[in-house]
């Protein structure tokens, strides 16, 4: 599918999808770095979900180079930094995110999603499924499944 850059898809993962994506290569959240290569999205990671990977393949022995091959060889994945961040936006991640692991993701992922008129947070953590989440996410948060059946529209 052809896209023009006003309306490009950018899909925000958090750190179990982009897991589930280098862990299960045929699974659903793999196909959404597929749909990236192919150039219908982009895959927007935040610098802390790449080092909370780092701490999971730590754990599980496991080795992380191969989250930097698939990152080095997967075309539109986008790494950026989560920076700046202001006491607004904490006390309102405090306010309705539970997990405090899950507040920089939500923070990031908001940042992008009050941006950016095509932007998608992609997480099966029902934390942000929450109504009051799901409202300052402007209804953006889905499932991969979800994401999947919209960017495979033509």
């Amino acid at each position: 599918m052809k896209r023009n850059s006003q309306n490009f898809p950018r899909i925000i993962i958090d750190t179990s999808t982009l897991f589930s994506a280098i862990y299960n290569r045929k699974g659903n959240e793999a196909r959404l770095l597929e749909l990236a290569d192919a150039g219908t999205c982009e895959i927007v990671l935040s610098d802390y979900v790449i080092e909370e990977i780092e701490s999971v393949f730590q754990r599980k022995g496991l080795d992380i180079e191969l989250v930097y091959d698939l990152l080095d060889n997967y075309h539109n994945i986008t790494v950026s930094s989560l920076e700046n961040i202001e006491e607004e936006e904490i006390l309102l991640a405090n306010k309705v995110i539970d997990d405090p692991l899950d507040r920089p993701i939500f923070i990031f992922a908001k940042r992008i999603i009050d941006s950016t008129e095509f932007a998608y947070f992609i997480t099966g953590d029902k934390g942000f499924f929450r109504k009051d989440a799901l409202n300052e996410m402007s209804n953006r948060t889905l499932h991969t499944i979800e994401a999947i059946d919209i960017l495979s529209k033509d």
